[in-house]
């Protein structure tokens, strides 16, 4: 806990990762105003240190360095240093990432280090910082000086003046318009890439450290669906397969960790963060949807409930991670020596467990082991002679034990505040699994969600990224309108509420007055003087590109309305974002998603007009749900849809007739002859 007597400014901040830092002798501010007129009076350099509350490293350096009274001391007088939290500021995060990836020519990573002018401009940049030399390493303690020197210095000139060629450069590569737009041809040349990086013995992308595939798996389920193409559909699911049976699943209590360091899943950075398992739950649930198989839908409903049991707040949202690290150890809490299994379960059971699992008596990790699946359970109730069926029971309960024992271990850390986006993304995998699956509590949550944001996170008619312990705070950006629209409109898609349908349709005018480009994509962020530059991002990260997200959204809304406002603004990123899906599309997946449904002449309207008394409607509900139709959308109309017609008075036509609830599938301004019965509505689902 922090201790108000030795706090630096950081003790009033909200963000759990700020407070980590709050009793450091660093004599930190937080990213604003304060701390830029300080540098500029007092004529300092900026460290500006960036990283989040569950980044390993970032604990070691706060450990190791920042809480070392001797080189707080030299930092205090070299520099003016400034904490963020890139889960606050992600737009200064993705900035001077940029920059430092430049500035030392390698991929970068947190903590982030960066050294600027008192005019936020970057000139160094490091990663992790030990407080002396170590290894190979430059101290703190020598890279202050140095600086103090350099800054006090003649060079001083020279180094202002590299910052600003920096700069310029980076203003010169912000690209944000385009002429023409991607082809059949660029989705094709992008398959073809992708396979040629792809690991077709343990799936996802050759090497490591090795990421799960998310939106990427989508990309390529769709075209599977699209083509009929057989191979897309086996390298997703032998990716899948691998992860769900690998350590980066965690067996016990569910849920995904962020990577793994093998090329075989099986020792992750033990760290869980919402958007991973958000994203992925809903790659399991769209992978069980098409091939029907129990293990997707499994897998994507264990880490639901994880989601829900860890990362649900009390007052509304879901929280952020949970760490890495539980007792000064990384993955203390996940893994398990095999004395440790057999005292707990038994001889037999130990040794059927140890078995399933690959527990061995040296481990895997650190002299203790991560479980992951080792062999196949049929194989093993083969060699045991008994039912499958029987055996998955007894393993189940065996987890349970053990899951059960775990939880009196000291847990991880866990990040509890809400971000914007990511429970934009939960809402969504919330709405199309209570649809799928028949726990209907998954939808209502979704519901209460959506509620929750739009009464703390909207605030005078603009989004805010972060709330925590009551405080709402910092400006929205394209991330947060971008999933927010995504999910309001597949929760539309699910209850019919044209409440969620009017908020996505306001926040997306938002997004075309406040972040657009004329004739182009979208800006991450709202004019903000604190910035250096305005950027447009189109590669996806960890969390899909917000322009491919959004792009996906205007798509979907034009097929909703056909209002070509929504089509030219889809257009525009399509546009400015091809050379990016040339030069690499394997970071440019969801932009790859958008154009598919771009390039479907066919993408169905399916509008559902409903009687009075509602008659088949759980039928039709439950036969979408359980439907993989990637490029649909569902419009539920009641008797009475006077709200409805007001938002799109393009489907004022579609009611029910003869008292009956009438199913319409259209596509553009064509609509096929409506259906009553419900067995040929069923078929039409089945058909789409």
């Amino acid at each position: 806990m922090s201790d108000p007597e030795k706090a630096n400014r950081l003790i009033h901040e909200k963000s759990p990762y700020l407070l980590q830092h709050a009793n450091n002798p660093v004599d930190w501010y937080p990213w604003g105003e304060e701390a830029f007129a300080k540098a500029k009076e007092e004529d300092k350099p900026i460290f500006l240190s960036i990283g989040y509350a569950t980044c390993h490293w970032c604990h070691v350096m706060e450990r190791e360095t920042f809480e070392n009274d001797e080189i707080a001391q030299v930092m205090n007088d070299t520099f003016i240093n400034v904490k963020v939290d890139r889960e606050e500021h992600p737009e200064v995060d993705s900035i001077y990432m940029e920059f430092a990836q430049a500035l030392m020519s390698s991929a970068g990573g947190w903590p982030l280090n960066v050294v600027l002018t008192p005019e936020l401009k970057p000139f160094f940049a490091l990663t992790y910082l030990p407080p002396k030399a170590s290894k190979g390493l430059i101290g703190m303690d020598q890279f202050a000086s140095q600086i103090q020197v350099l800054w006090g210095s003649e060079e001083r000139t020279m180094l202002i003046a590299q910052a600003d060629k920096i700069v310029e450069m980076f203003e010169k590569s912000v690209k944000a318009t385009g002429a023409d737009l991607p082809s059949d041809e660029d989705l094709e040349n992008s398959v073809q890439m992708l396979f040629d990086v792809a690991d077709p013995i343990y799936g996802g992308i050759k090497g490591e450290p090795k990421f799960p595939l998310g939106y990427q798996a989508d990309f390529l389920l769709q075209y599977s669906k699209k083509n009929e193409d057989s191979r897309s559909l086996f390298y997703i699911e032998l990716t899948l397969q691998m992860m769900g049976r690998g350590g980066i699943f965690d067996h016990l209590g569910g849920g995904f960790s962020r990577y793994c360091i093998d090329e075989q899943w099986h020792v992750p950075h033990f760290e869980k963060m919402l958007y991973d398992n958000a994203i992925l739950s809903r790659t399991y649930l769209e992978v069980y949807k098409y091939t029907k198989k129990p293990f997707f839908g499994e897998i994507c409903q264990k880490t639901l409930d994880y989601i829900l049991l860890e990362l649900k707040g009390e007052e509304g949202g879901f929280f952020s991670a949970e760490d890495a690290d539980s007792e000064g150890q990384e993955g203390k809490f996940y893994t398990w020596g095999i004395s440790e299994v057999f005292d707990h379960l038994g001889e037999a059971d130990g040794e059927l467990f140890s078995h399933y699992f690959g527990l061995t008596e040296e481990g895997n990790f650190e002299g203790r082991n991560v479980l992951h699946i080792a062999h196949d359970e049929k194989e093993v109730a083969e060699v045991l002679q008994i039912d499958p069926e029987d055996l998955h029971k007894v393993l189940g309960g065996l987890q349970k034990q053990l899951y059960e024992e775990r939880c009196k271990r000291t847990k991880p850390f866990k990040d509890d505040k809400v971000i914007t986006s990511w429970n934009g993304l939960m809402i969504d995998v919330l709405a199309k699994a209570g649809l799928c699956f028949p726990n209907k509590g998954y939808l209502q949550l979704a519901q209460e969600t959506a509620s929750w944001l739009k009464a703390n996170l909207f605030v005078d008619g603009k989004l805010l990224r972060r709330f925590r312990e009551g405080d709402a705070r910092f400006e929205g950006g394209l991330d947060d309108y971008a999933f927010l629209i995504q999910g309001l409109l597949t929760l539309f898609e699910a209850d019919g509420d044209p409440e969620h349908l009017q908020w996505a349709m306001q926040l997306a005018e938002i997004l075309e007055r406040d972040f657009k480009v004329s004739s182009g994509a979208f800006y991450q962020t709202e004019e903000n003087r604190h910035l250096l530059i305005r950027k447009c991002e189109f590669y996806d990260g960890a969390e899909p590109s917000g322009n491919a997200v959004h792009c996906e959204n205007l798509l979907r809304l034009h097929q909703l309305t056909q209002d070509d406002r929504y089509l030219i603004q889809a257009e525009d990123i399509l546009k400015a974002a091809k050379p990016f899906i040339q030069a690499f599309p394997p970071g440019a997946c969801y932009h790859l998603i958008a154009l598919q449904r771009y390039l479907d002449e066919k993408s169905p309207l399916v509008v559902i007009a409903l009687d009075e008394n509602q008659t088949h409607k759980e039928e039709i509900k439950n036969a979408l749900g359980s439907h993989f139709s990637p490029h649909g959308f569902v419009v539920w109309k009641k008797v009475s849809s006077e709200k409805l017609d007001q938002l799109v008075p393009n489907l004022a036509a579609q009611k029910c007739l003869e008292n009956k609830t009438t199913l319409y599938v259209c596509r553009g301004v064509q609509c096929d002859p409506p259906v009553t019965e419900l067995s040929a509505m069923v078929e039409v689902i089945e058909n789409l």
